[in-house]
């Protein structure tokens, strides 16, 4: 049986919206982490920000029941919140400014754990007998982007205020979600069919820790624990005790000298489940 432990939403910045989501229902639980809009005003009439309306929007409707298809479910949703955000945005916009999401969800059948995750939300779990399995995004994600964040001249300034930056990542937004590229769920239902799937088996009592990479940065990013390691921390001091730990860092080197990054502190959630 898949039952709930705790959860933690952090916001990066206490001055405007968390665009992160998570959820569980039953055997399911997700994360879902709305990618930082890169333009002043939502698109969307009465949003806070556009990442927020669809993580918002993709976790109202993960408490729906699903389907063994997921990718087809998935295809749906997509596919309906583009109607419903072209009925509230009538002005042309750019590709770079479709809101996208990185999101994780999975499920628990007996023993074994089903799962699937466009972008780069991470799952760390740990069973009785020690076995750790990791998946979600790349575990050289963060490692990438900080290279890149690194060559940054104004990083001193908000971040749409950073000229270059913003024109580079608005490029790079534009470039995802296409052949050949990384994908996220987003408004084209394309995005389904790139999700990547995994199970594995955990030996009960077991612990499964699901991120956001705003929170996974202790174990990638970071590096203050290794997975299993921080799913023991999940469990042992909770996950308030790893937030704090997690802005006590960021808050240390706030301006990117040890740890180079677009913001100084990124939303960050995190979703602890016991599998007994």
């Amino acid at each position: 049986m898949l039952t709930f432990v705790e959860s933690i939403s952090l916001a990066g910045d206490r001055k405007k919206q968390n665009d992160d989501a998570c959820g569980h229902t039953g055997p399911r639980a997700w994360v879902i982490d709305g990618a930082t809009d890169l333009h002043d005003a939502p698109l969307m009439a009465g949003a806070a920000s556009d990442a927020a309306w669809l993580a918002q929007y993709l976790n109202r409707r993960l408490y729906e029941p699903m389907g063994n298809d997921w990718q087809n479910d998935l295809g749906k949703l997509s596919e309906q919140g583009a109607g419903i955000f072209r009925s509230f945005v009538k002005q042309p916009y750019e590709k770079w400014q479709s809101p996208i999401a990185s999101m994780l969800m999975l499920i628990e059948r007996g023993h074994e754990i089903l799962g699937g995750d466009l972008g780069d939300c991470r799952v760390a779990a740990l069973g009785a007998d020690g076995a750790l399995h990791i998946h979600g995004g790349a575990p050289d994600a963060a490692d990438n982007e900080s290279q890149r964040a690194a060559e940054q001249t104004d990083a001193h300034k908000p971040l749409l205020e950073r000229t270059e930056t913003i024109a580079r990542l608005r490029r790079e937004r534009a470039a995802i979600n296409r052949e050949g590229a990384p994908w996220t769920f987003g408004l084209d239902p394309e995005c389904a069919k790139h999700m990547r799937g995994w199970r594995f088996k955990l030996e009960a009592p077991a612990h499964i820790l699901l991120m956001t990479d705003g929170y996974s940065a202790l174990m990638d990013r970071y590096r203050v624990y290794d997975g299993a390691g921080l799913v023991r921390a999940a469990v042992d001091k909770g996950l308030q005790e790893l937030g704090r730990e997690l802005r006590e860092i960021e808050t240390a080197d706030a301006v990117g000298v040890r740890h180079p990054r677009y913001k100084a502190s990124d939303d960050a959630t995190a979703l602890l489940m016991r599998l007994s």
